[in-house]
């Protein structure tokens, strides 16, 4: 299986940077160009995607996500392994709120085999995601996140600031996988666990001590999207992968568009969605108010149950948005609001509370001016048996209300 002719493959690495207005500004002077498309793509768009997403992902102007492109040709070698791939293209989605000081960036690197083979794409798609790769470039050493920043980010460093934004993406880069070949032996199944997993070829066969269980991979393919006999997905947590044969073809327009483009800003929507709310959980307690603040706009922005007029859209979108976790994350926020909103709520009942004991108090000072008057009502001329027993009921009264 490991010698099997890929008749096509496209393969990205996704990850995460904070976006300040001097990185922005330098995206133009570095050759980036904004992503456009065609009448014909934007056509099909129109009248198959929901508009409130649209405007969002394929805005054509500066209201939605920017998308910037940049066409590169460079040959990295990756170490351990001794053998080489090319870095074809470099795209940033950058995002933006009003409610952030900096805006959040998901890049993508679009990397492209020299040998073509099904175990050559699981080594590049197991080696190329870690951020600590030791690759070759220029006959000099780097380790892959060190070269990004230097080579590709004009000095801009993705990782070692130890923002919320960093912290959720971690220490390795997310996978998009789309893979075309006509071998029909190939359990598919098998193989979208490996390559989704970034387990070795041949380890679910193998049957080795290191060999998953058959009920974690069942539960793993669990996430499969399965609408065609001729090809397959699975959404993880860290990766999107897709098998088939007669699927994805880069020089077709059409399927390269589908899969480069459109389904794929689908998985970097649902990843913005994703990282977002892990940032706003990273620190709830801190500024909680804020936090709501910031949680209601972004959720009234960027929650979708549907995006599509047409189904299978709908379903790559919910498939990956449950990989994601993202509506456990979206309840619990919820939940933490609502018993945020309680807290307030006591609170203020209790502000109120002590409100009008103070109102009570003052009224009650006012007593002595009315003393003579009730002191003739009851017809005691003793004023000092009066004042003897009026006043210290009038302090006792006051201490009482102040304990309560």
């Amino acid at each position: 299986m490991n010698q099997i002719k890929i008749s096509n493959s496209l393969f990205k690495t996704i990850g995460f940077m904070n976006c300040d207005s001097s990185f922005y500004k330098s995206l133009i002077n570095q050759s980036f160009q904004k992503k456009s498309f065609d009448n014909d793509t934007r056509n099909f768009l129109q009248n198959s995607y929901h508009t409130e997403y649209l405007n969002l992902m394929f805005t054509k102007d500066n209201s939605g996500v920017e998308i910037f492109s940049k066409k590169i040709n460079y040959q990295i070698g990756i170490d351990h392994r001794e053998n080489e791939v090319l870095l074809t293209n470099i795209d940033l989605y950058i995002f933006k709120n009003t409610y952030e000081n900096t805006k959040t960036s998901i890049f993508s690197l679009t990397y492209k085999p020299i040998v073509n083979t099904l175990e050559e794409i699981s080594n590049i798609s197991n080696d190329l995601k870690d951020h600590n790769c030791e690759i070759s470039y220029n006959s000099q050493k780097f380790l892959l996140k060190e070269f990004i920043s230097e080579y590709l980010f004009f000095g801009n460093k993705f990782s070692e600031n130890n923002t919320s934004l960093e912290q959720y993406s971690g220490s390795r880069f997310k996978n998009y996988l789309v893979i075309d070949f006509e071998d029909k032996s190939v359990d598919r199944d098998q193989l979208l666990y490996e390559l989704g997993t970034s387990s070795m070829l041949g380890t679910i066969q193998g049957n080795t001590i290191y060999a998953p269980s058959d009920s974690y991979v069942k539960g793993v393919l669990e996430n499969k999207i399965s609408c065609f006999k001729n090809y397959e997905c699975l959404t993880l947590l860290d990766s999107f992968t897709v098998i088939g044969a007669n699927n994805y073809d880069e020089k077709h327009p059409y399927t390269f568009t589908t899969w480069n483009d459109i389904y794929f800003s689908i998985y970097i929507f649902n990843l913005y969605v994703k990282c977002s709310l892990q940032i706003l959980l990273n620190d709830f307690t801190s500024d909680s108010m804020t936090k709501r603040k910031e949680f209601q706009e972004f959720y009234n922005k960027y929650y979708f149950k549907k995006i599509s007029y047409n189904f299978l859209p709908n379903e790559i979108f919910k498939r990956i948005s449950t990989s994601l976790e993202i509506e456990e994350d979206i309840e619990f926020i919820e939940n933490r609001l609502e018993t945020l909103a309680s807290q307030i709520n006591e609170k203020q009942q209790k502000q109120q509370e002590f409100l009008l004991l103070c109102i009570s108090v003052i009224a009650l000072l006012e007593t002595p001016l009315h003393i003579e008057g009730i002191r003739e009502i009851v017809g005691v001329d003793n004023m000092l048996v009066y004042n003897s027993f009026v006043y210290p009921s009038l302090i006792l009264t006051l201490v009482l209300l102040l304990i309560l």
